[in-house]
């Protein structure tokens, strides 16, 4: 957050010296020649990167919900597999309690940070592996067995899935061409208003600043959330953390 101030607070600065020095370059009488034409234009642009603009911010709150959807499925069938091999016989009840309990702890102790950077764990899609591996070593004699394991590996595979959608989400949802297209948009839009006639510049500053220092704490807003793992809005490992203390409350 102390970022997007910050930022606002640079921008109103800068389009303070930006009106000044325009006001100082381009005349009044020259301003009121082309006033219409500008307006009309400035309402054509404003609404074409209005448009542009609305489209991004949908685009990285829809992921950034479904970052934080996978996360949530993906410790649902964690906890499945963990509670499910307790009836299951030894050795596969305590292997895949303890890797059930491994794996969140390191999602949240070590690939969680590394998703903030953009990376993931090998150690835990190599728990994952020893998951299926330890569930298909078991050998069902009983018709509770087998639906036991059954249901186990059908956990893990939708755990593999769920999985395989949030660590897809470390990357930014929205393109670099987008971005140019936002921040040339921004420039356009905002350097319109330099070239209203107003007859005080306390009036013209006041009402091209509010508009420019909205624009850039939405545009940083949009930046943070298109990386859903970091930032003041990002998801964290509350799910993971969660089982983990079911985990240990049920050993």
């Amino acid at each position: 957050m102390v970022e997007g101030l910050l930022l606002t607070t640079a921008t109103v600065i800068a389009t303070g010296a930006l009106v000044a020095l325009a006001r100082r370059l381009i005349p009044g009488d020259t301003k009121q020649e082309h006033h219409d034409v500008l307006i009309a234009i400035h309402q054509m642009v404003g609404m074409l990167y209005t448009i542009l603009l609305a489209f991004v911010v949908i685009i990285v709150w829809e992921a950034a919900d479904q970052a934080d959807d996978d996360s949530q499925a993906e410790a649902n069938k964690l906890s499945q597999i963990y509670f499910t091999a307790r009836g299951m016989p030894e050795p596969q009840q305590g292997e895949l309690k303890d890797l059930a309990s491994s794996y969140a702890a390191v999602v949240v102790d070590k690939e969680w940070p590394l998703m903030r950077e953009g990376k993931t764990s090998a150690e835990a899609r190599s728990l994952v592996g020893q998951m299926r591996v330890t569930a298909h070593s078991l050998r069902p004699t009983t018709p509770r067995d087998e639906i036991l394991m059954t249901q186990t590996l059908d956990a893990i595979n939708e755990l593999v899935d769920a999985r395989r959608e949030r660590t897809s989400a470390v990357e930014p949802s929205v393109p670099p061409v987008m971005w140019a297209g936002l921040l040339g948009g921004t420039v356009i839009t905002v350097g319109f208003t330099f070239f209203y006639d107003y007859t005080r510049y306390l009036p013209h500053f006041l009402m091209t600043s509010t508009f420019s220092g909205l624009v850039a704490f939405i545009l940083w807003l949009t930046w943070e959330m298109s990386y859903p793992f970091d930032g003041p809005t990002g998801v964290g490992p509350d799910a993971f953390a969660h089982v983990l203390d079911r985990f240990r409350e049920f050993p």
